[in-house]
């Protein structure tokens, strides 16, 4: 599986090894989510991808095939909970994660994988080891939770189930009905599916990290699950 490389950078940080891949990453969520909102009327804003404190994204024999966009959001903060991203959350949903001892969050939006590597023409369901990964960078980062607000015609929520994901509830995000996931920090389940799992650490051991904000010796190892 040598052919596959996840990588790590910061869009707004870029570096020589970085910049191809950014921009080939922006070409093809430009592409995507140019069509995906534009079916409901909504314009992409090219800000969401330029604010994102650490965009991953995997390559096959370096075209990127799959990425995934995170942006860290604290709810002491004022000023972060007037962003736009925290508009999904009303105060009850701020309350609930509150409640659970969460302040830092790790956001996750725009998972994607191209056409051509989806379950359903692939052995490998690269959405669920996406988002796998993605449970370790919010590990890593040292944050208290990661949270996404995904689509609900996508069936997102399953597939973040199996790595320990939590439904919050449901909002209108951009036109789409959408729901709130979380997933805390130290809940992190691995994935039921062994050569998916093994796939996923991987992954992660060989990974081309050019982010600064990660420290592998948080991630907690969780206990298997028992069949």
């Amino acid at each position: 599986m040598e052919r596959f490389q996840y990588h790590l950078f910061n869009p707004r940080a870029l570096t020589a090894d970085t910049v191809q891949l950014s921009n080939n990453v922006y070409d093809l969520w430009k592409t995507v989510y140019t069509e995906v909102l534009g079916k409901v009327g909504e314009p992409l804003n090219p800000d969401d991808f330029h604010r994102c404190d650490v965009i991953v994204a995997l390559t096959d024999n370096n075209k990127v095939f799959g990425f995934h966009m995170y942006s860290a959001f604290d709810l002491r903060s004022n000023a972060l909970r007037d962003h736009h991203y925290m508009k999904a959350f009303d105060d009850l949903i701020i309350k609930k994660f509150q409640s659970r001892g969460i302040n830092t969050m790790m956001s996750m939006e725009y998972l994607t994988v191209s056409p051509e590597y989806r379950s359903r023409s692939s052995e490998v369901n690269w959405s669920e080891i996406i988002i796998a990964l993605g449970s370790k960078v919010m590990e890593a980062g040292g944050w208290d939770c990661l949270v996404g607000t995904a689509r609900r015609d996508l069936n997102v929520r399953r597939k973040s189930a199996k790595s320990g994901a939590n439904y919050f509830g449901s909002v209108i995000k951009m036109n789409y009905e959408c729901e709130i996931l979380m997933t805390k920090n130290g809940e992190v389940q691995p994935l039921g599916d062994s050569k998916h799992a093994e796939l996923v650490e991987s992954l992660w051991a060989a990974k081309a990290n050019h982010t600064s904000i990660l420290d592998d010796t948080r991630i907690v190892v969780p206990l298997k699950r028992v069949a």
